[in-house]
């Protein structure tokens, strides 16, 4: 019955068959073009049309989030919210684990408040003012960090902001862009992507053994290591996810837009 949860479904439904259907036939288009331009003429129609559906929805969202159906006229209660925290804290630090370790020192230098001595070697330096250590897991193997929680924690990562978002939502389309949306559209991909990257062999028997695509089910059965796993963890990336999901939370005027 509410316009933007209409705009808003249908935004995330092409989104959703937009990456079925060019995963799918990802070797089929790429021969289409021929030649050895194929790999980036699929990259950048991958690229273009999900930034397109994306950007349908958000715009949906933009235009009926606050004037459509309303679904609850007093804030969520305290349970509800108390949940939403756990879901964003949750979701950010999955996708923060995949991330490169923040390096905070580099703002001092890139400030002009420190300068790394000239006795160390060019490369060093140079690692020094990057605000992301891009070498800290080049000799990482297949299964690593998070993906000891879930083969695609970026997905259950984007889910897990999602669903905080849809718990204390005050209109349709709210629910809709944060809750419906992505719980059908990641879980739909998460299972289809399983298919592909085993077909394509970027799924290998070794990692499929070692890992599980449901968070945490790994961990529970065994096939990883509740300890091995905590080493792995990051705690800069992890501590900065808590201060986004508490940030968010407290949602100041300049961040209205979440929820």
């Amino acid at each position: 019955r509410d316009r933007g949860a209409r705009w808003v479904l249908a935004g995330w439904t092409a989104f959703t068959v937009e990456n079925i259907v060019l995963s799918e036939y990802r070797t089929e288009i790429r021969r289409s073009w021929g030649g050895s331009g194929g790999k980036g003429a699929y990259q950048s129609l991958y690229s273009s049309l999900s930034a397109a559906t994306l950007g349908s929805t958000i715009l949906a969202y933009w235009r009926f989030s606050r004037h459509g159906l309303e679904i609850r006229s007093l804030p969520a209660p305290p349970a509800a919210r108390a949940a939403a925290f756990v879901l964003r804290a949750g979701g950010f630090f999955m996708l923060g684990q995949l991330a490169p370790p923040i390096n905070f020192g580099a703002a001092s230098i890139a400030l002009g408040f420190s300068t790394p001595s000239k006795e160390l070697p060019p490369e060093v330096r140079g690692a020094m003012g990057c605000p992301f250590d891009m070498n800290a897991y080049k000799d990482r193997g297949e299964v690593f960090g998070i993906t000891k929680v879930s083969r695609r924690p970026e997905m259950f990562g984007l889910l897990g902001v999602g669903l905080a978002g849809a718990l204390v939502a005050t209109t349709a389309t709210q629910l809709a862009f944060y809750g419906i949306g992505p719980a059908v559209c990641f879980t739909i991909l998460a299972a289809h992507s399983e298919r592909t990257q085993r077909k394509g062999g970027e799924l290998t028997p070794e990692k499929e053994a070692q890992t599980s695509l449901i968070p945490c089910l790994a961990l529970i059965d065994g096939r990883q290591s509740w300890s091995g796993f905590a080493s792995d963890v990051d705690p800069i990336n992890a501590s900065t996810a808590l201060a986004f999901a508490t940030l968010a939370a407290l949602r100041p005027p300049w961040l209205r837009w979440v929820r």
